[in-house]
């Protein structure tokens, strides 16, 4: 499933379940033997792009090792993929966003900018069923010009000089 290393310690997939979709696995994530949470990797079919959700514990963001997890993410993804993660864990990015920040102005939000990642959609109210609690949807995007847009876009809506930077950082880089 999914496997690596980053910065030293073992990213590692145990518990791998065959859900009742072909293209959908289950497991848990660990860095290190340490949980990191529940994991879906849904591997795409025809229209649907692939995506993988992580039900996520951010001990990582203590370590400064949230950036380099995501990138490993979106290395693995394909363009178009999108990486879903849960936030509920993660008091100072649940409140952030209550007191109505973006997406990019909380510490996981760089780590995805930081990543890759230039378009999110937070599920506060995700539809029911199968699709579970709260969620930030990071997507990869197809290309740089797009990237370019979209980081423009998130800068005009930025409200924290800390992702203000950032962002001007990207887009003065070319990186996205």
């Amino acid at each position: 499933m999914i496997e690596g290393v980053i910065r030293g310690k073992r990213l590692e997939s145990v518990n791998v379940v065959q859900t009742h979709i072909a293209e959908l696995k289950a497991f848990e994530l660990l860095l290190d033997g340490k949980p990191l949470g529940k994991c879906n990797y849904f591997t795409g079919r025809g229209y649907y792009p692939p995506w993988i959700e992580l039900d996520y514990d951010p001990w990582p963001r203590q370590l400064g090792l949230e950036a380099e997890l995501f990138k490993f993410f979106f290395d693995i993804l394909p363009d178009n993929g999108r990486f879903f993660i849960t936030y509920y864990k993660d008091p100072r990015t649940f409140n952030a966003i209550i007191r109505g920040f973006s997406v990019a102005d909380t510490e996981l939000g760089r780590s995805l900018l930081i990543a890759g990642f230039t378009w999110f959609k937070n599920w506060y109210f995700p539809e029911g069923g199968n699709e579970g609690g709260m969620k930030i949807q990071a997507n990869k995007t197809l290309s740089q010009e797009t990237r370019r847009r979209q980081l423009s876009e998130l800068l005009a809506e930025v409200k924290t000089p800390e992702s203000n930077r950032l962002l001007v950082e990207l887009l003065a880089q070319g990186k996205s």
